[in-house]
C-alpha cells in the first residue's frame, strides 16, 4: 500500500477485500449462540479433475491477483477448523502450504474425493466444495454447517427450469455440501460396487435437502455455486468480478 494513499482509497480497498473475502461478522453477531456452539469442521477442497475442458489446470487460473484455488482457501479458512485438499497431484500445489492426499481408491471421480476428505479429515463434520468455485459465501457455508444436526449430509439445490424437460427439477450442489464421517461406510461401499453417482448416495444416507428459499438469505444470486469449466465460464467470472469491484 502506498504511503500516500488516502483514508477512502484504503476504505476501498478493504471494502473490495471484504466483499471478495465474503464478511460473516454480521452472521456471526446475529447468531452468536450457533457460532459458540459449532462442532469442530475439517474443510475438504477437491482438486482431482482433468480440466479437459478448460485446457490447462482450472485450479491454477488466475482470477484477479489469485489463483481459483487460493480464492476457495480464502473463503472456506475462517468457517472451518482444519483445511485440507484432495489431489493426486500434489506437487502441483506444494506453494499453499496445505496438508495434501490422495484419492484412496483411484478413478472414482468426485464420490471418491468425497470418500478420501473423510477419512483423513480430524473432525466428525467436513464442508466439501470444489476447487473451481471462487465465489463461495462463507455465510452460506456456516449456516449448511450449521444445520447438520443428526443428518448425514447437507445439501443445498437449485431449482431447473420448469418448461425444460431435459434439465432436471432439483440440481443438488454436491460440492458446496457438508457431510458426516458416519457417510464413510455407505460411500465404501458404494465405490466397491462402483455406484460412482453422489447424487445415489443422498438415497442411502439421511440428507437434509437445503431448498433455494433457505440458502437465499445467505447467497440471494447462488453465486457460490457457480464452478468454472470452460474459457467462456472463466471470462463470465472475470466481468462479474470486474462489475462487483467497480460498484463499490
Amino acid at each position: 500500500m502506498s504511503l500516500n494513499e488516502s483514508g477512502g482509497v484504503r476504505e476501498r480497498r478493504n471494502r473490495r477485500q471484504r466483499l471478495d473475502e465474503g464478511d460473516i461478522r454480521p452472521f456471526i453477531r446475529e447468531n452468536p449462540e450457533r457460532s459458540e456452539r459449532r462442532k469442530p469442521v475439517t474443510g475438504v477442497i477437491l482438486a482431482g479433475g482433468n480440466s479437459r475442458r478448460m485446457g490447462e489446470n482450472k485450479a491454477l487460473m488466475r482470477l484477479g491477483d489469485d489463483t481459483l484455488i487460493e480464492h476457495v482457501i480464502r473463503r472456506v479458512r475462517p468457517v472451518t477448523d482444519e483445511l485440507l485438499l484432495i489431489t493426486n497431484t500434489p506437487d502441483v500445489y506444494t506453494a499453499l502450504n496445505l496438508p495434501m492426499y490422495s484419492d484412496i481408491i483411484l478413478e472414482a471421480g468426485a464420490l471418491g474425493g468425497i470418500h478420501a476428505g473423510l477419512n483423513y479429515a480430524s473432525h466428525d463434520t467436513a464442508l466439501c466444495v470444489a476447487c473451481d468455485t471462487p465465489f463461495l459465501a462463507p455465510k452460506l457455508l456456516t449456516y449448511l454447517i450449521s444445520i447438520l444436526d443428526a443428518y448425514d449430509a447437507v445439501v443445498p439445490y437449485t431449482e431447473g427450469d420448469a418448461d425444460d424437460i431435459k434439465t432436471p427439477s432439483r440440481k443438488f450442489q454436491t460440492l458446496c455440501t457438508v457431510y458426516s464421517k458416519r457417510c464413510i461406510p455407505t460411500i465404501g461401499q458404494m465405490l466397491e460396487a462402483s455406484e460412482l453417482s453422489v447424487h445415489q448416495l443422498y438415497s442411502h444416507i439421511r440428507t437434509r435437502m437445503v431448498p433455494p428459499e433457505s440458502w437465499k438469505p445467505f447467497d440471494a444470486e447462488g453465486f457460490s455455486f457457480f464452478n468454472l469449466n470452460t474459457p467462456e465460464d472463466f471470462e463470465n467470472a472475470r466481468r462479474f468480478k470486474s462489475r462487483r469491484e467497480k460498484s463499490l
